[in-house]
């Protein structure tokens, strides 16, 4: 259950109420932390696992903030705003309700990799008898209400009328994102923004077009500008356009950069301030947008951590994003992935720059700038053998061609790139191939079949 970003396994069979204890007793023992908030997603299991992580927290004698059934970003801003040592959401995001897991972030940063082994030892190790210490209690349920709050104070009321969709595929950001957009002076035509620990109408995923289906055709047949999808655990977002047409999450990392650089006129500042980090799973339109805003694109490790430990050790970079829609904001906001504050700042950046109501500019005349090229989209393939043994073989077939080892292996082509890494959380290779023509992209996948179709069976890769 120890994952690279965090801890998550089935509940009640591999994470039950005595695991989630222990995990908070050894939470304490590793960090030493004096104080912890806790907060937890809307699954079934979610309340006892909260409970006994709170339990296992105080008698370690350690004081614990209950901050409720809270969104994982609003869970992460309270690193920021509390005094605090240790933040845990109890979460498995977008996974199906049967999961469930921890993310834990320890001295402002997530805890992750080697950390999370660690703390492994430590709860190996961890004693399965109560401790006589008890830590105190604080209410921090209505924590919240003062992110939303600061989240509108950020943005401020929007300029002009707006009116915008959202799907919260029944998760826990639905009626927190309703109540902001009210706050913010926006329109909203909610879907799917009541608690449904089942998830009845789709995955909680809006990275996946199958999951934003309901969204697209409620765009398209109203008078919405645009339609914003969120995660499980509120610290992603996903998009469609005024017609309902899916984007790719990584497009909006173009668009924000060129709206951060251009308006802040970071283009004259350093090299840091001037840079925009993205993970190896981006479109290469997304490194050509950033050139065009006069930014300098650095591509990066896939994972929300390493994303944070990057605008840690370098806070003059302003913004961060992934492909799965995690979005960093360090101009504003904390460096953290937030599905509301994310989606307050696409709102007052579309309202700013965009008004098809008065002969204006839509949402998807935005998005022009941004190159969207042909590509396969992420295939996950299970593959035999060692992990290990598999990524030298596919770096071995791609010797004579120019790649980088960021993570994983992105092969370089005249007109586009292939990606082949290893997934952090489950046994499978992440694959994904783009060209700047159609014709070039079957091209390569012709080129990658050739070369490693002996050794990994590549059907799902298209």
């Amino acid at each position: 259950m120890f994952k690279a970003y965090d801890i998550r396994g089935i509940a009640g069979a591999e994470i039950d109420v005595s695991f989630s204890k222990r995990l908070g007793q050894s939470i304490v023992d590793f960090t030493g932390a004096k104080s912890i908030a806790v907060g937890r997603d809307i699954r079934t299991s979610g309340e006892e696992l909260h409970e006994a992580m709170m339990d296992g927290i105080r008698s370690s004698g350690c004081e614990v903030v209950n901050l409720g059934v809270v969104p994982t970003g609003v869970v992460y801003r309270s690193t920021v705003d509390m005094e605090i040592d240790v933040a845990v959401v109890i979460t498995a995001s977008h996974n199906p309700p049967e999961y469930n897991g921890f993310k834990i972030v320890h001295s402002g940063l997530p805890l992750a990799g080697g950390d999370l082994q660690d703390l492994k030892i430590v709860f190996d190790s961890v004693s399965e008898k109560d401790r006589s210490l008890d830590g105190g209690l604080i209410d921090g349920t209505d924590y919240v209400n003062s992110v939303i709050e600061k989240i509108v104070e950020d943005v401020g009321p929007i300029n002009r009328k707006i009116i915008v969709s959202v799907d919260a595929a029944n998760a826990v950001p639905g009626p927190y994102i309703v109540d902001l957009f009210e706050k913010l002076g926006v329109e909203t035509i909610a879907i799917n923004c009541e608690w449904d620990a089942d998830l009845p109408a789709h995955p909680a995923d809006p990275t996946r077009p199958a999951n934003m289906m309901q969204l697209s055709e409620t765009v398209a047949s109203s008078e919405a500008e645009f339609g914003i999808g969120v995660d499980g655990d509120g610290d992603r977002i996903g998009v469609v356009d005024e017609d309902g047409r899916f984007i790719h999450p990584d497009r909006l990392i173009g668009l924000f950069a060129k709206d951060i650089l251009l308006n802040e006129e970071s283009g004259e500042g350093s090299d840091e301030s001037r840079t925009i980090l993205y993970d190896v799973k981006c479109s290469m339109g997304v490194e050509e947008a950033i050139a065009l805003s006069g930014g300098i694109g650095r591509m990066v490790r896939t994972g929300h951590s390493f994303m944070k430990r990057e605008l840690a050790a370098c806070p003059d970079i302003k913004f961060a994003g992934e492909m799965s829609g995690h979005l960093f904001f360090n101009d504003r906001w904390n460096g953290f992935d937030c599905s509301l504050y994310n989606s307050a700042r696409l709102i007052e950046l579309v309202a700013r720059s965009s008004d098809p109501n008065n002969d204006g500019i839509g949402f998807s005349d935005l998005l022009v700038s941004i190159p969207d090229y042909p590509s396969t989209g992420e295939s996950k393939i299970i593959f035999e053998g060692e992990r290990d043994d598999i990524m030298k073989s596919v770096r071995s077939s791609f010797s004579d061609l120019q790649f980088s080892e960021v993570d994983g292996v992105r092969v370089a082509y005249p007109d586009g790139w292939f990606l082949c890494r290893p997934s952090n959380t489950e046994p499978i290779l992440i694959m994904r191939a783009e060209g700047r023509t159609a014709a070039a992209l079957e091209s390569i996948l012709s080129d990658v079949h050739a070369r490693i179709g002996g050794i990994i069976d590549l059907r799902e890769l298209r």
